[in-house]
């Protein structure tokens, strides 16, 4: 029991983390498009590396975000609302 509601705090503080890390990066960067680099979120923590993969490939699925390469998603500037919008489904 207490794992299972550890790995859903772990879960929701990197959904958590994605959401502030688009809602910024939407106005910071330049371009149309906003790159999501797990390393900038996570560091060298492997656990957070593994579920914030899981939540990008979520949005890769449903059409929102592109995998450009390992640890690195590509998300365009028109679509980040509705990615927010699928992360905050999820909590």
């Amino acid at each position: 029991m207490l794992l299972i509601l550890s790995r859903n705090i772990v879960k929701a503080r990197q959904i958590s983390a994605l959401l502030y890390y688009l809602h910024k990066a939407k106005y910071r960067e330049r371009g149309g498009v906003v790159v999501v680099r797990t390393s900038r979120i996570c560091g060298v923590d492997r656990q957070c590396g593994a579920e914030l993969r899981k939540l990008m490939l979520y949005l890769v699925e449903r059409g929102v975000a592109v995998r450009h390469r390992q640890g690195v998603y590509l998300v365009k500037k028109q679509l980040v609302d509705r990615a927010i919008e699928l992360l905050k489904e999820l909590v």
